[in-house]
């Protein structure tokens, strides 16, 4: 008989983040049942700060646990722009919570620096990265990464690589952080 499945709830319903989600958990040989919800980050829709993407990653994870009711942890992803030394770069952050709310596992993607015209159409029509890339490549698939890599690196690939990040202090060496 085998090992029975995590229930895990993402905050999100988006497909493509609960693919991350499922290939992270995986990847660490754990066996889930993956269940995304429509939860508000109360965050800007396109965050400017680390601050503010790892609280809206914090508010997803914690209102997909809610919303789930029997999940062993919560999952919140946010994208989000920061600035460092005159350059912008987007970034994820990942928030992984038990069952008691305590935040067992954080992280942030690989950071890709964003083209200064995507940044300056996001600030002048308060819009995000991903409409504002979707207009520029005529693409509706929500995937700046892509667009600044050409095509060599997917947003799914960097937020997989940053939920299973989030996984070491609890699921994947827990005695490193003893």
């Amino acid at each position: 008989m085998g090992e029975s499945p995590m229930n895990i709830a993402v905050g999100t319903k988006s497909e493509l983040k609960l693919r991350a989600v499922a290939n992270a958990f995986a990847r660490a040989g754990l066996i889930v049942n993956v269940r995304g919800y429509k939860v508000e980050s109360d965050v800007p829709k396109q965050p400017f700060s680390t601050e503010d993407i790892m609280l809206g990653a914090k508010n997803r994870a914690e209102r997909a646990l809610v919303e789930d009711g029997s999940a062993h942890y919560g999952v919140g992803v946010e994208s989000g722009i920061i600035r460092e030394g005159g350059a912008y770069f987007e970034i994820a952050g990942c928030i992984l919570v038990d069952t008691s709310f305590a935040v067992v596992g954080k992280s942030f993607s690989a950071a890709v620096e964003t083209p200064s015209k995507v940044v300056e159409r996001i600030k002048e029509e308060d819009s995000e990265a991903g409409v504002v890339v979707g207009e520029l490549t005529g693409n509706k698939e929500k995937d700046p990464p892509s667009y600044y890599t050409g095509g060599k690196m997917k947003r799914e690939e960097l937020l997989e690589d940053a939920i299973f990040i989030a996984l070491t202090r609890s699921l994947l060496n827990p005695e490193a952080y003893r």
